[in-house]
């Protein structure tokens, strides 16, 4: 399907990627979808990269780079999005790998869907070490999103698309307002901007990214991708686009729920805080008295924050629970 009304734009921001670049960009030149263009922006390396990068766009002419004349990934991305020519459009990291029919797959599910749609699909973590259980569960997490679609119903747990995994219409994104402003962490602000502008996910079941796990990765390293960057993000969104004139509860005192409470304080936003012990916090909270859970069996009209995610046995008695009140996860609860 190499039809040049369907070129598709790769946009790569890449800082200090030297040692697994080469593998990167041989991944996307081995693609057996063709009409394409890379448009890589040098966010000020101080490795080989520029070289590596020289060599393919010498040797490839669908590659072009730039050098990010600020500093940081959401200015790169934005600069890339302005030189792309593609129709659709997708991200790609320097470290990472394109399964060789990822442009191909991706193009063909989009072209037959509606405007307003991102495609994904299947993430594999890899490395030269072991990679450890957190990513393993969070790369297992992601796939189920991906084989049961319900991706907007877990929106506020964690970021629900792989940042270098997506495809959709270059002019969609645009419509959008791209990538400025974007907060840190920017690729999960990017997917709750989707969500918050009414955009829908189609999964593929193929793979679609080798995810490499090195501990030189940015979001290992920079404190902009920390829990409270991620939770003060979300709990924002969260107000500002869901919570609409319903009451809030918070359930769950425990770190992730004091967080919460906290940015939910700063925000001067009144919350009803309820646990399954509060006799625990007899005294409250933050200046917030904590009730027992089945308070809100009495009340109506609320959205609902949990703020602990209990073994899938609990979980699920803790979803039949709040089912048999009429709540439904996406509509009335979230995890957090």
């Amino acid at each position: 399907m190499n039809h040049p009304l369907t070129m598709v734009s790769i946009i790569m921001p890449v800082k200090n990627a030297g040692k697994y670049l080469h593998e990167c960009l041989s991944s996307i030149r081995r693609q057996t979808f063709s009409f394409w263009e890379l448009i890589v922006v040098d966010d000020g390396s101080t490795d080989n990269t520029r070289k590596i990068l020289e060599q393919h766009a010498s040797d490839d002419t669908r590659i072009f780079v730039f050098q990010n004349p600020d500093s940081g990934i959401t200015p790169a991305l934005s600069l890339a999005l302005d030189h792309c020519r593609g129709e659709f459009i997708t991200r790609m990291d320097g470290d990472d790998i394109m399964p060789e029919n990822r442009l191909e797959l991706m193009t063909e599910a989009i072209s037959r869907l509606s405007q307003k749609t991102v495609v994904t699909g299947r993430v594999k973590y890899f490395g030269t070490e072991p990679v450890s259980e957190g990513y393993i569960s969070y790369q297992n997490w992601l796939n189920e999103r991906t084989n049961l679609d319900d991706h907007w119903q877990w929106i506020y747990r964690e970021c629900v698309i792989a940042s270098p995994n997506w495809m959709c219409r270059t002019s969609d994104l645009r419509e959008i307002g791209g990538f400025a402003p974007l907060s840190y962490p920017e690729d999960y602000h990017l997917v709750l901007r989707w969500f918050a502008c009414g955009f829908s996910i189609h999964s593929l079941s193929e793979t679609t990214l080798l995810w490499r796990e090195h501990p030189e990765r940015t979001s290992r390293n920079s404190e902009l991708y920390d829990q409270n960057h991620f939770f003060r993000l979300k709990i924002s969104h969260f107000l500002k686009h869901t919570l609409q004139e319903h009451e809030l509860v918070l359930w769950g005192a425990g770190t992730k729920g004091r967080l919460t409470a906290a940015i939910l304080n700063n925000h001067h936003q009144a919350f009803t805080w309820m646990d399954l012990s509060p006799e625990k916090y007899r005294e409250g909270i933050q200046g917030t008295a904590v009730s027992h859970f089945s308070h809100i069996e009495q009340m109506t009209g609320t959205k609902l924050l949990i703020a602990v995610y209990p073994p899938e046995k609990e979980r699920i008695k803790l979803e039949k629970y709040l089912g048999s009140l009429g709540l439904k996860m996406g509509r009335d609860f979230w995890y957090l």
